[in-house]
Order: structure tokens, then sequence, then C-alpha cells
């Protein structure tokens, strides 16, 4: 039987396992709520689960994922026509932005006579 040597163990053990076992939660989540640090909790689910023989521990409903499968006519077509749409507006906006950039950088270097644009080349 592991013996629990500190102040801080005696306090949060218990609870560490307890979140961990019964209420599914992984260590760093354990490791907001209670004030121990990640390695802390890991090294005593570790210890508590040797001690036990067990290494399982039921999973919360709310952490149940079903896997989410893709129908097959979704996977031959990749991109849909409404996200085709939306993805070519986006091009044309930054498509503009960059022109405007471009224009604001031309006035400003003919109205303060000052080269803002990198010179083309390397210096050696």
């Amino acid at each position: 039987m592991y013996k629990l040597h500190t102040r801080k163990q005696e306090l949060y053990f218990d609870e560490v396992i307890r979140l961990y076992y019964e209420k599914g939660y992984g260590e760093d989540r354990i490791s907001t709520i209670i004030p121990v640090g990640h390695s802390t909790v890991n090294r005593w689910i570790r210890i508590f689960a040797a001690e036990k023989e067990t290494g399982k521990r039921v999973m919360p409903e709310t952490r149940i994922k079903e896997k989410k499968t893709i129908p097959e006519s979704a996977e031959s077509e990749t991109v849909t026509k409404t996200e085709y749409e939306r993805l070519k507006a986006k091009l044309e906006m930054a498509e503009i932005k960059a022109e405007a950039y471009e224009e604001l950088i031309r006035v400003a270097e003919e109205k303060f006579k000052i080269r803002i644009r990198k010179k083309a080349g390397a210096r050696r």
C-alpha cells in the first residue's frame, strides 16, 4: 500500500483519483481544478492503478464521441458549390485588399518622397 507522505497528498490524492476514474477528467483538467501539477496528477494515477491493478476508468457520457462518417456522395465531391462561392468571394476580397495596399504605398512614396518598398537584389 502506497503511503501518503506530504500534506498535499493527504488533501488531494483521493479527489484526484475520484475525478479521474469517476468523472473521466484528464490529467490537464484535473491539474487546473486542483492545485497540483500535471506530472504529479499523472504519477498519482499511475501509483493508484498499479496498487489496484486496474487501468480502466469510466468514461462519462459527455466525453464519449461518436465517430462521424462522411457520406459516400460527399467523399466524391470535395468542395460544395456554396463553399466554392464563399472561397471565391474571399479570394476576390484578398485581391482587392492587396491592390489597396499597393496603391497606399504608391501614394505615400509620391507624397513623402521616401522609398517604402524594399530594393530589388541583395547587398553583398
